[in-house]
């Protein structure tokens, strides 16, 4: 089916559903209907397919049904972005999630005993924003960051929480789930071969009414309130090699969260605001997973986005891009130390679960 623009009506919610590439793209439009959260202008429809057209002329592997890609980088790059919650398709096969177990007769339900809440609100413009930031980080640093995204809707799948919460015992959003984390795996393997050292930048998006950009590190909000250790933290293989100390990486000057403050998003962690608010995103399942706070040679950082920032994705994603640009040149880039074990202090343990997981990485790919 080829893309169509149609116009809508006061109260009236309209469709367009795009193919290409074989992956359908559902976008829903509503004006004046206060039932819906989101309503988009035609005009940033048309900006999104002209992003989607764009990012699906690239070459790319699809997960089952397309629900997840993945788009590579250049070989020597040494980011990886992930739009989890930008999706759209709403596929029948699937039905939506719900806040309590749907199917409590799945033996070893794990559902219940799942430390993360359900939610099934959409993060408008993330897709975007990774899109674009995609883009300009390859414009300014000469080396295209790999691209993990996630098609479909969050009531239908939630790739950033555990299986059991995320899929909810639905074996089609088992599989998106499982193909999602897989396409993370094989980036990472990449540039932990490759490069040695790497950053997986989680793109979400949130409407806490500080309006903070917040930087999740997968470090509560209790442990930033008093002096968090980095062996906890996402970014722990950053704060072992490098040169600046652990409170300056995350919330001093030379912090990515300094940096965002110089170019007028203010964020949490930073100088600004050491200490987040009541309420505050400390990075999900993903952060969590696949950061460094498991011995892995890539760290990885939440970024929870305003609404107001997300939705000037074309202006705010170029100057963000400048910033991870200069923070990445800093840290990693110049910072071309791998593991050094005097200055890291790496227990033997830690050490021996980095060589297997080096040596499942050749394996696998």
């Amino acid at each position: 089916m080829s893309c169509s623009i149609s116009r809508y009506f006061s109260k009236q919610a309209w469709r367009s559903l795009i193919t290409q590439g074989g992956i359908n793209y559902c976008i829903v439009l509503t004006c004046g209907d206060k039932n819906r959260v989101t309503t988009m202008k035609k005009d940033s429809v048309r900006e999104t397919l002209q992003l989607l057209r764009k990012l699906q002329s690239e070459p790319h592997e699809s997960g089952y049904s397309g629900y997840a890609e993945y788009y590579p980088g250049s070989e020597d790059s040494c980011i990886i972005l992930t739009a989890p919650h930008g999706g759209n398709i709403k596929p029948d096969v699937i039905p939506d999630r719900c806040k309590t177990c749907c199917n409590n007769s799945v033996p070893g339900c794990k559902f219940g005993q799942s430390k993360y809440s359900v939610s099934l609100v959409r993060d408008t413009f993330t897709l975007e924003m990774a899109i674009t930031l995609r883009s300009e980080l390859s414009a300014m640093l000469g080396e295209r960051p790999h691209l993990v995204i996630c098609n479909l809707n969050r009531r239908k799948l939630d790739v950033n929480r555990d299986l059991d919460n995320g899929a909810q015992h639905n074996p089609h959003a088992e599989r998106a789930w499982r193909d999602y984390h897989a396409f993370i795996k094989l980036a990472r393997g990449r540039v932990a071969r490759n490069c040695g050292r790497g950053v997986i930048f989680d793109i979400h998006g949130q409407s806490h009414p500080e309006k903070l950009v917040e930087l999740g590190y997968a470090l509560s909000s209790d442990q930033l309130h008093s002096i968090p250790h980095p062996e906890h933290s996402s970014i722990r293989c950053l704060c072992h090699c490098s040169k600046y100390r652990f409170e300056n990486i995350l919330r001093g000057p030379q912090s990515l969260g300094a940096r965002l403050n110089m170019e007028g998003f203010i964020s949490v962690p930073s100088p600004l605001h050491p200490t987040p608010p009541a309420k505050y995103y400390s990075g999900g399942y993903t952060v969590q997973e696949w950061g460094s706070s498991r011995c892995s040679t890539v760290d990885a950082i939440q970024l929870e986005l305003p609404y107001h920032v997300r939705e000037a994705y074309k202006r705010t994603g170029v100057v963000i891009a400048s910033v991870l640009a200069d923070f990445i040149t800093d840290m990693y880039i110049l910072n071309t130390c791998y593991l050094n074990m005097r200055q890291s202090q790496v227990s033997r343990r830690c050490f021996s679960q980095l060589f297997w997981d080096f040596v499942e990485r050749l394996l696998y790919i």
